[in-house]
């Protein structure tokens, strides 16, 4: 067996440290980006200009149909149009830049989030008013995908 020199080994490892490093970096916009692309994207079957999924108690601001309109619309937008017990959430901010656990779109996907939810100036939206989402869709994100969207949130969601 062969060993290498201790400068050849010492730069294969410095080699294989700056790759990892690359590979676990990730930009706010890459978590979300990666979010949407594995998990997100799904939602457009219902949440997008004529989704085949949209029915009249679809919520109706949101539009996942791109990752850049999904961003744009879970940034500046409120929940609109849901009726009976989750009208208590119409006018919830999908997303509170720097706070998860005021975030609507982590609650619909998580069940830990949804009993954690809290928002002074919707009190009645909170687990008993917020919809599972993630039944719908077949399943809840994974914890990758969860942790990419509290980690884009808590940066600001840019």
């Amino acid at each position: 067996m062969h060993t290498p020199s201790v400068p050849r080994l010492a730069l294969i490892v410095l080699a294989a440290l700056s790759v990892a490093g690359c590979e676990t970096e990730l930009t706010s916009g890459d978590e979300f980006s990666q979010t949407y692309d594995s998990y997100l994207s799904g939602c457009a079957n219902c949440h997008a200009p004529s989704a085949p999924g949209k029915t009249s108690d679809t919520e109706q601001a949101l539009d996942f149909s791109t990752a850049e309109t999904a961003r744009t619309t879970l940034r500046t937008g409120v929940a609109t149009g849901l009726t009976g017990n989750p009208s208590a959430c119409n006018g919830v901010p999908f997303v509170v830049a720097g706070k998860p656990n005021q975030s609507l779109l982590l609650a619909v996907l998580d069940a830990d989030a949804r009993k954690t939810f809290d928002l002074p100036s919707h009190p009645n939206c909170d687990n008993d008013a917020i919809t599972d989402m993630a039944v719908k869709v077949g399943g809840a994100p994974n914890s990758i995908d969860l942790d990419n969207l509290k980690t884009w949130i808590t940066n600001g969601a840019e």
